[in-house]
């Protein structure tokens, strides 16, 4: 069995941040689609250091600039391992070839980075928490922005549920192994499912292996998804309201 690595630290609550449900209240109506899918036309997703590195954090933003750039802009951009490696030194303070440095990092850290510096020349607008207990949110914001950054504490079982292809569904007195970072862009209601990608792979678990393990989600803003976002109206009612929380909590005018 491949035991790949980890990487994300526990999230801190008392940081200062901006939530979904704030600026677009609309979008915990309902009115998603049951089944939404923003992965699979993607042709590959790269492991970016993840089996050597606890860089899931920033491994997992490479991933979404992938989907976006697929479903946003037509073709897919495929960062590079350097890219992804610059970030996760630049947030972590990891420094290559000492281990003792290899610690993680919090998201909330990364995506603050991936808003003002970038990542392989792609930013993001601005970012927000979403409620992780409400399926429709969760559901809102892969519809409407095309994916959330997933904070999870890592079940053990999981590792060999994903070596051997099976969907993460808890497992009875299982232990956690520690905190890890996933992009995940799609759901089935019906199925009660949905996908992320981790490990450069596809992974389906269950809403009950969601319950229990996810600790945190965020939703990103980005120029790369703008064609897409586009289209979906609820956004263009919200981003004014966005804008100003955002001047608001940073001082700083939205990006783009």
């Amino acid at each position: 069995m491949v035991a790949f690595k980890a990487g994300r630290l526990p999230n801190d609550p008392s940081k200062p941040r901006l939530r979904l449900s704030d600026f677009l209240p609309n979008l915990q109506k309902g009115g998603n689609p049951q089944v939404r899918d923003w992965l699979s036309a993607v042709p590959a997703y790269p492991m970016y250091l993840n089996d050597q590195l606890g860089d899931c954090t920033c491994a997992m933003l490479g991933h979404q600039v992938e989907a976006w750039t697929q479903y946003g802009q037509g073709a897919a951009v495929e960062v590079t391992d350097n890219d992804v490696l610059t970030a996760y030194e630049a947030v972590s303070g990891y420094v290559p070839g000492d281990p003792s440095t290899d610690n993680g990092a919090v998201i909330q850290d990364v995506m603050s980075y991936w808003q003002k510096t970038g990542i392989g020349g792609h930013k993001i607008v601005a970012f927000a928490e979403v409620n992780i207990a409400n399926p429709a949110e969760v559901h809102s914001a892969i519809n409407y922005f095309g994916s959330v950054s997933v904070g999870v504490n890592f079940p053990t079982g999981g590792m060999t549920q994903f070596n051997n292809g099976q969907m993460w569904t808890p497992i009875p007195g299982d232990t956690i192994d520690g905190g890890h970072a996933i992009h995940v862009g799609a759901y089935n209601w019906p199925a009660k499912t949905l996908t992320c990608i981790t490990w450069g792979a596809k992974q389906v678990m269950s809403q009950s292996w969601w319950n229990m393990y996810v600790e945190e989600a965020w939703v990103a803003i980005t120029q790369d998804w703008i064609n897409k976002a586009s289209q979906l109206d609820p956004l263009k009612q919200g981003l004014a309201t966005l804008d100003r929380e955002f001047v608001q909590l940073t001082g700083q005018p939205l990006n783009g």
